[in-house]
């Protein structure tokens, strides 16, 4: 289950899964790699990641509130919160030399229009 959890499972809706949790991310140790709502794959190498964005919104409880933007050299890739394979990427980058934990905080804590930067390589 995401930091960010609204749709949670319950009785009334038994086996049906949290709109964010059908978009997947996988760490595979040199690559970090998502599958959206649609298939679509996308991935960035670690090894050229910059920056670590935490975006945040208005939308919730109905749209995605939460969003992981992270910089590379070769774009940006997006992740949903409540994405399934979340609480093992935010591990990964929490291992992230200086990962900014209060900024995480502050981010899960947000309900407006808002950015917060939790890694950033010097």
């Amino acid at each position: 289950m995401g930091i960010f959890s609204f749709f949670k499972k319950s009785k009334e809706n038994k086996g049906n899964l949290e709109p964010e949790s059908k978009w997947k991310v996988e760490f595979n140790g040199t690559t970090i790699k998502t599958t959206n709502y649609d298939g679509i794959e996308s991935s960035i190498e670690i090894s050229g990641i910059h920056q670590i964005i935490i975006e945040t919104n208005d939308s919730g409880p109905w749209g995605t509130d939460v969003w992981w933007r992270i910089l590379s050299k070769n774009g940006i890739l997006s992740v949903p919160g409540g994405a399934t394979g979340e609480s093992e990427m935010l591990g990964n980058f929490q291992r992230f030399p200086n990962f900014n934990n209060g900024q995480l905080i502050k981010a899960m804590s947000s309900t407006e229009n808002a950015e917060f930067i939790v890694w950033k390589n010097k």
